[in-house]
């Protein structure tokens, strides 16, 4: 509680100062904290420092960066805290700003500042960046999207006029939507336009679902287009297979013989054997890809020899005339 009570006096010793300091002083008072023996353990206070600087003069404090060297954070903190003020100036300064590495960190800086007081501002900035930066700043924007609630983040995403980054956006967005409202979701995600967008979503939401509501899951799942139950059945056979292997198989096996469905037929073989090892390696036999049968049979088997080589000769015994015989081979030979 001392070192806590503490902390917070010099912290507010050292606002009351900046509130003070000449904009002159601002390069010794951040040199005099970054160059402390305790500089490690103050992020707190050079963060602040660098802040106050940029609220103050931010074309002062970026130049002092660029031309001594900062750490990624320092430079996004000053440059975010400009851009909280002046979007478009900071912004435009951080377009033209260069950065060795595969991120601009002063245009991730600026995204993060701008998305904290207008996302839809951030949105259009957004589409003007590229590669790891505009990943990365996709991220940082999405927690001051998602703060206003589904309707907002959905009309967010419908607002981005970047196919490519609309189809980021909303594989990212995915589970924060789920989390919120899975039935929205659902629909949001059913509606969506582009095909590949729309399958790799749809695991996401199915498999969050699945977590709140199995079968109001499986009910979405089935109720999809072929091309895209196939991949969101993948969601509901992770849980299912968790929570009932036997009813799960029968589930996913009514589905139907689609190859494209044997992606979920993994995930429910590999889930479901933890509980059930019968179960799940009677389930093999439905991947429609008989190369990937024989793989999976030898490595669970594999594993079952390791945990209980007799339960894993008694299936394997009892199953001989209807498996390969190359598995049959290795399990009892």
């Amino acid at each position: 509680i001392l070192e806590e009570a503490s902390r917070m006096t010099r912290t507010q010793r050292l606002l009351a100062m900046l509130d003070r300091l000449p904009d002159d002083q601002f390069a010794d008072a951040y040199l005099t904290v970054s160059e402390s023996p305790l500089s490690a353990l103050r992020g707190v206070e050079r963060s602040l420092v660098l802040q106050a600087w940029a609220e103050r003069d931010p074309h002062g404090a970026l130049a002092h960066l660029q031309e001594h060297g900062a750490e990624d954070w320092e430079r996004e903190t000053t440059v975010s805290a400009w851009a909280a003020n002046d979007p478009h100036a900071a912004f435009e300064w951080a377009a033209n700003a260069h950065d060795e590495g595969k991120i601009n960190n002063w245009q991730l800086g600026a995204m993060r500042g701008i998305a904290a007081t207008s996302p839809d501002l951030a949105r259009d900035f957004l589409m003007s960046l590229e590669g790891e930066t505009r990943i990365r700043s996709l991220g940082a924007v999405q927690p001051f999207v998602m703060q206003y609630g589904f309707k907002y983040a959905v009309g967010w995403l419908d607002g981005v006029a970047d196919q490519a980054l609309q189809g980021s956006a909303s594989r990212r967005f995915a589970r924060d939507l789920a989390e919120l409202d899975p039935a929205e979701a659902g629909s949001w995600n059913a509606a969506i336009a582009d095909r590949d967008t729309r399958r790799d979503v749809s695991e996401t939401v199915s498999d969050r679902w699945a977590r709140q509501d199995l079968e109001g899951a499986k009910a979405w799942v089935t109720s999809l287009p072929e091309d895209t139950r196939t991949e969101a059945a993948e969601g509901v056979a992770r849980h299912y297979a968790r929570q009932d292997p036997a009813e799960g198989a029968e589930w996913l096996a009514a589905l139907g013989d689609n190859p494209d469905l044997d992606g979920a037929k993994r995930i429910f073989i590999e889930e479901s054997f933890r509980k059930d090892p019968l179960v799940s390696l009677d389930f093999v036999s439905q991947l429609a890809n008989q190369k990937s049968q024989i793989g999976v049979y030898h490595r669970y088997l594999g594993w079952w020899m390791k945990t209980d080589a007799a339960a894993a000769k008694a299936w394997t015994q009892d199953r001989q005339e209807i498996l390969p015989q190359s598995i049959v081979k290795r399990v009892l030979r």
